[in-house]
C-alpha cells in the first residue's frame, strides 16, 4: 500500500472584492511521489498497465481510448459538480528506446495520479480529466486522437489543457510561446502566492509536445516543464535516468500544479493590475 496522503493543506486567496476564499488540496508526500516515479522503471510494453494500476490504486476507474492496435490513451475522470467546462491534464506514457524514459515523460505521467488524489479531497466545480497519452514520440498520435473525437461544442467547452512534460530536472519552467497568455498569468499568480520560483523557457527548437493538437483546436493550453539549455541534451539519450531527477524540485512543481488546478476550478479573481 502507498503511504497515506499528507494532511489537507489550504491556501487562502483574496478576490478583487477582498473576500477570502480557500483553495484546498491534499498533497502527496515526497516518498509517495518517489514511489510512483520508481514504478516507471519497467519495459516500454509495461508502461500502459503500470499507469492503469496506479490510477486504480488511487481510487480512479480508468477508461482506455484505443490509439493503435496495441496502444491506448489511459483516462481518469474526476467528476465535477456544477461547471460544464472540463479541465484536462495530460502527459505521455511512451518513451524512446534510450535511457529509462523517466524524465521524458514518466515524471509527468506519474504526477497525474498524485494530482488526481490531491484534487479529489473536496468536491470540485469542474470535471477534471487526466490523460496519459500513448505514442507522443511517434508524432503526437495519442493526443491527436483524443482531440479528433471531440466535436466543436466539446472543444469550445474545455476550460484548459495543462500539459506536464519533463519535470524535476530543476525548478519549474513554462513554455511561454506555446502557452495561452491567460494561463501563464494564472500560474504566475499562484506561484507568487506560494513563493515558488517559476520562469519561462521556450523549447520550440527542441521538439513538439501534446499541446499542439489542442492549440490547433483553439483550446487554451499551457506546458509546464523543467528543461533548460543545460538539461535538454538529457532527452532521448542514456542520460534520461532516475538519477537526473531532483525530488525537491519535482515535489515543488507538483505542489504548484496542484494549487494551480484548484485555482482554475475556483471563482477566485486575481487583483486588478
Amino acid at each position: 500500500m502507498f503511504p497515506r496522503l499528507a494532511a489537507l493543506l489550504a491556501l487562502a486567496f483574496l478576490s478583487s472584492a477582498q473576500a477570502a476564499e480557500k483553495l484546498t488540496v491534499s498533497l502527496a508526500t515526497e516518498p509517495l511521489l518517489q514511489s510512483r516515479l520508481n514504478a516507471g522503471l519497467v519495459p516500454y510494453k509495461e508502461r500502459e498497465q503500470t499507469i492503469v494500476n496506479l490510477f486504480t490504486e488511487a481510487g480512479c476507474k480508468v477508461d482506455l481510448q484505443p490509439v493503435t492496435r496495441k496502444a491506448n490513451n489511459v483516462i481518469c475522470t474526476l467528476p465535477g459538480a456544477t461547471d460544464p467546462q472540463p479541465i484536462l491534464v495530460g502527459a505521455h506514457l511512451d518513451f524512446v528506446d534510450k535511457g529509462q524514459g523517466i524524465i521524458d515523460d514518466w515524471t509527468g505521467t506519474s504526477m497525474l495520479v498524485s494530482l488526481y488524489q490531491a484534487l479529489k479531497s473536496v468536491p470540485r466545480k469542474h470535471t477534471f480529466i487526466f490523460i496519459a497519452f500513448a505514442k507522443e514520440e511517434d508524432g503526437l498520435v495519442g493526443s491527436t486522437k483524443f482531440v479528433s473525437v471531440l466535436d466543436r461544442p466539446q472543444r469550445s467547452a474545455v476550460r484548459a489543457f495543462v500539459n506536464l512534460e519533463c519535470l524535476g530536472t530543476g525548478p519549474t519552467k513554462l513554455w511561454i510561446h506555446r502557452s495561452t497568455p491567460e494561463l501563464i498569468d494564472d500560474i504566475a499568480y499562484v506561484a507568487d502566492l506560494l513563493k515558488i520560483p517559476v520562469s519561462g523557457v521556450d523549447v520550440d527548437r527542441v521538439g513538439d509536445d501534446d499541446t499542439h493538437p489542442f492549440k490547433d483546436a483553439r483550446i487554451p493550453v499551457i506546458t509546464i516543464h523543467s528543461i533548460t539549455q543545460e538539461t535538454w541534451p538529457y532527452l532521448h539519450s542514456k542520460r534520461d535516468r532516475m538519477d537526473a531527477i531532483h525530488l525537491q524540485n519535482y515535489a515543488e512543481s507538483y505542489r504548484l500544479v496542484a494549487f494551480f488546478l484548484a485555482y482554475l476550478d475556483s471563482n477566485v479573481l486575481k487583483p486588478a493590475a
